[in-house]
């Protein structure tokens, strides 16, 4: 039995080396001849274009503090305005506190059918005038979201479970 593997010489690793080496000469070399072969400049910008620049700088900010700041007409024909930003927050503001909050989607009662918006919990210290219709329960509709408890079970501190957890 004879095989020529074994008395084979192994091949060493140092090509794989010198060929690595060679690579990153020729992307050192590579990179330079795009840099146009000159070292870069350590001051790349003269004085007179470091003064334009702030310059240019303080007279945006200077615009952007008079836009926040003052009234003006965006577009005069359909009556758009600009005003400051904090107579806006102020605007904004007492309208969002004259308007009910509404939910943003259908809210649907045990059975799965929506519940009428009259229904619905109102928020703690508002005023529930127009909260209930007439005739109904002002316990029983204060909080329509709620499982239905009885009276009786709820005086003694029994609780139903549901029927996920029976």
């Amino acid at each position: 039995m004879h095989t020529d593997s074994h008395n084979a010489p192994k091949k060493s690793g140092a090509w794989f080396f010198i060929l690595g080496i060679g690579l990153i000469v020729l992307f050192l070399l590579a990179t330079n001849l795009f840099r146009g072969g000159a070292a870069a400049t350590t001051d790349p910008e003269d004085p007179a274009r470091d003064a334009e620049r702030v310059k240019n700088l303080a007279d945006l900010q200077a615009e952007n503090e008079k836009k926040l700041t003052s009234y003006a007409w965006v577009d005069q024909a359909k009556g758009s305005v600009q005003i400051p930003v904090n107579q806006a927050m102020t605007l904004v503001l007492a309208k969002l506190n004259t308007t009910k909050p509404a939910p943003a989607y259908p809210v649907l009662d045990n059975t799965g059918q929506p519940v009428p918006a009259t229904r619905l919990a109102t928020p703690a210290g508002s005023d529930t005038s127009d909260a209930l219709p007439e005739g109904e329960d002002k316990d029983a509709g204060s909080n329509a979201l709620a499982a239905p408890v009885d009276k009786t079970d709820a005086k003694s501190g029994k609780t139903k479970k549901s029927k996920t957890q029976q």
